[in-house]
């Protein structure tokens, strides 16, 4: 493919033109893959929601899926789901519950976009708002029944929006789109995402949806705790499990800043991947509490106590390494790093830090939220697997990242990312891996 000339301007100089070589970058193994990766996914979902809903877990059983389109879709669960995902898109854009603050720049234009970073109030008002209609006699509990219903109208619903988004970047220059949604398949364009921050105003569709899904999984939970109080399976394990990760996802949205700075919001463009992604999240992250609210099943006391323990290790390691690397990127001459070894790169202004946590591996944060997520799944013991296919995701997904990063690095950074390699020998977790 030929480039077109450069074009002068009226003072005589030259301009470059508004395309470029395109320069094909796949993931995933191209638009096959691509295709592939879409079909997973969305059947794995099926999958875990009609075990959600029937309650049967015998991995080896075939899924009992409805013979008549009402099982599949219905107008309730539709205006359930569509309402409920649009007032997140509203308590967005409220001008209150949390500061404005600035992203870092955009891969594409290098802009810094301004989010409204009022997350934990907007969790704290749909927990709020769900347990009031639990207290006043609502039946919550309609939400695990229609699961399958509203799984079928997010993936209509995200469909339909991953196309407009297509069609949405295809008017803006090259320049303005993603790296990696310029290859020269529709398909995978479309799948991977053509925009890398789709916005409407001042509303980010990209970081509302992440917050939507992380708390439409609090609200499985919740709907799954009071089940269990009904039917007479509330159990220390269940109390536990559900208790550790509404600690985790309180953390999240008090430290919402760190989202700005996450791969996701970052680098990755929004198409059916990412859409697709966070559709799964909230009907899928919630099989542990299911489990045991429609199992009874316990551990005893001196079982817990050690999931505890390890519990609060991974959130040692992960909140620890996460706050040592955003203050030293805000403020890399901060008197506390004063005595940390770095190494300059090529890049003006970045250093890489080769003390503290991120001497011990490249990626220590990965260690901490693997061990957190198997904390998860440890109380539902081991008759079943899927409580396990959380953390068993997540580790594919962070090793895959982890490798995608460190290729990105050593474009970017050059000779210092190798010698920070031969520093920092270890990728996720020390002395293993």
């Amino acid at each position: 493919m030929q480039r077109r000339p450069l074009r002068s301007n009226r003072g005589g100089r030259q301009e470059e033109p508004d395309t470029e070589e395109k320069k094909d970058y796949y993931q995933f193994g191209g638009p096959i893959g691509a295709f592939l990766t879409s079909v997973c996914f969305i059947g794995l979902t099926y999958i875990v929601v009609e075990k959600i809903q029937s309650g049967k877990w015998q991995m080896l059983r075939l899924p009992e899926f409805p013979g008549h389109p009402g099982g599949w879709l219905d107008l309730r669960a539709a205006a359930i789901f569509l309402g409920w995902l649009g007032a997140q898109f509203v308590l967005y854009l409220l001008p209150f519950g949390g500061p404005i603050e600035l992203g870092s720049p955009t891969k594409d234009t290098g802009r810094k976009l301004a989010y409204r970073l009022n997350g934990f109030f907007v969790f704290v008002l749909n927990m709020a708002c769900l347990m009031v209609a639990t207290y006043v006699g609502v039946p919550v509990t309609v939400l695990t029944q229609k699961a399958l219903q509203m799984l079928t109208t997010g993936v209509l619903a995200f469909l339909l929006l991953s196309i407009a988004l297509y069609v949405k970047a295809m008017t803006l220059r090259p320049r303005n789109r993603s790296p990696c949604g310029q290859t020269e398949s529709a398909y995978y364009n479309w799948f991977i995402g053509a925009e890398l921050n789709p916005r409407f105003g001042f509303l980010d569709l990209k970081l509302v949806l992440f917050r939507s899904t992380v708390i439409g999984w609090m609200i499985f939970n919740w709907v799954n705790v009071v089940d269990a109080y009904e039917t007479g399976h509330l159990t220390p394990s269940l109390l536990l499990v559900s208790s550790l990760q509404l600690v985790y996802v309180l953390d999240t949205f008090w430290f919402e800043a760190g989202m700005l700075v996450s791969r996701e919001i970052i680098y990755e463009a929004l198409g059916f991947n990412l859409l697709s992604l966070s559709l799964m999240i909230p009907f899928t992250f919630c099989v542990q509490t299911r489990y045991l609210a429609t199992t009874g099943f316990n551990l005893p006391w001196y079982c817990l106590i050690p999931i505890i323990a390890l519990n609060v290790t991974g959130y040692w390691i992960l909140r620890g390494s996460n706050s040592e690397k955003n203050n030293f990127r805000r403020n890399p001459k901060d008197p506390a790093f004063a005595n940390y070894q770095t190494l300059p790169t090529q890049v003006k202004g970045k250093n890489l830090l080769v003390s503290g946590w991120w001497g011990m591996s490249r990626h220590p944060n990965y260690f901490g939220d693997i061990i957190i997520n198997l904390s998860f799944a440890l109380p539902t013991g081991f008759g079943c697997f899927l409580p396990y296919l959380n953390p068993l995701f997540l580790v594919m997904l962070l090793v895959d990242r982890e490798r995608v990063d460190g290729e990105e690095c050593r474009q970017r950074y050059g000779e210092a990312w190798d010698k920070y390699c031969e520093k920092v020998k270890y990728r996720i977790i020390p002395y293993v891996y």
